[in-house]
């Protein structure tokens, strides 16, 4: 009993979490063109030196391509975008004002199933030792 009700909470979290990634990924993006515009507008609009003020282009051109190549993207491809666009510094912006919200797409599903299986692969693993322990405690219980 107690190892369902530990499959069903590991693989709802699991659920959870991969299900409002789709979100996540599109708010990032939007994060990214903000980025984009209000470096443009501040490299426009100021007297930064020129070392600085390349490097403000740089950056916001890297969020520009970024964006776009976000877009671009769709799915699993979008996941790995995603990955290869991350920014730290975004990403927290990001999760600081991210609103959850569950896509319902095939894409949505997809990731839905995933962090289904993923979860209960995690649960497992994390309870594993102590499903043998039990089983060592009941074997030597059984043998006095």
């Amino acid at each position: 009993m107690l190892k369902s009700l530990l499959d069903g909470i590991g693989a709802s979290v699991g659920a959870a979490s991969f299900a409002v990634l789709p979100s996540f990924i599109q708010q990032y993006t939007a994060s990214l063109s903000t980025c984009e515009s209000e470096l443009a507008r501040v490299a426009a609009n100021s007297g930064l030196a020129p070392g600085a003020l390349a490097s403000v282009q740089q950056r916001a051109d890297w969020c520009g391509k970024a964006a776009q190549g976000l877009d671009a993207s769709a799915g699993v491809g979008r996941v790995a975008a995603f990955f290869n666009n991350f920014d730290a510094d975004i990403a927290r912006s990001t999760l600081h004002v991210f609103q959850p919200a569950v896509q319902m797409s095939v894409d949505g599903l997809y990731f839905f199933l995933a962090g289904l299986i993923v979860g209960l692969i995690v649960i497992n693993i994390i309870v594993f030792p102590f499903r043998v322990a039990a089983r060592r405690r009941r074997e030597r219980a059984h043998y006095r």
